[in-house]
């Protein structure tokens, strides 16, 4: 006796909230893929509230540059961003680059959550955005192997603020 395989796509029936939570979990780029699935997933990995980048699986910084502005540049400017990591390995990525997509992010307002990971070799060398001290929205902020330049000025001011995990960041006087 065989049995039919069902043909029936349950998944793609299910309702938006479920699906971006599910792609939540997927790093940006594999998120990106779930397009070719059919016509239903198309737009939605542009609008998961949560953005999970990893430059790893590029071949270059230069690569994952371009994906990380192009998924800025593909998404809605009003749909916020709950979630934003970054983890940044290649040698080549720089401070500006870095800041740069964390103002994208924070651009869209609501981020709850940002996680700066620069997990190569050497650390880099950040001075990061001081919007990022003053997030009236911000609950986690977790800093990665990452050398903060001067802070001296800077005043922090982080209302809702419940977790900071700092590992291996080094504080620069000057």
């Amino acid at each position: 006796m065989s049995r039919s395989i069902p043909t029936e796509d349950r998944i793609s029936s299910l309702p938006d909230p479920i699906l971006h939570h599910i792609l939540s979990f997927l790093p940006t780029k594999f998120a990106a893929t779930t397009t070719i699935l059919s016509k239903r997933w198309n737009p939605l990995w542009l609008s998961v509230p949560t953005l999970n980048f990893d430059d790893t699986p590029f071949k270059d910084f230069i690569s994952f540059r371009h994906f990380v502005s192009s998924v800025f540049l593909s998404r809605d400017i009003n749909l916020p961003i709950q979630s934003f990591h970054l983890k940044c390995a290649k040698q080549h990525s720089n401070e500006h680059d870095i800041n740069r997509f964390i103002y994208a992010a924070m651009q869209r307002g609501g981020i709850e959550n940002l996680h700066l990971n620069m997990f190569g070799r050497l650390s880099l060398k950040v001075k990061l955005l001081t919007t990022i001290f003053s997030c009236k929205t911000l609950v986690v902020l977790h800093l990665r192997k990452v050398n903060l330049k001067d802070l001296s000025n800077v005043t922090v001011d982080l209302p809702r603020l419940k977790t900071l995990h700092l590992t291996r960041v080094l504080f620069e006087r000057f």
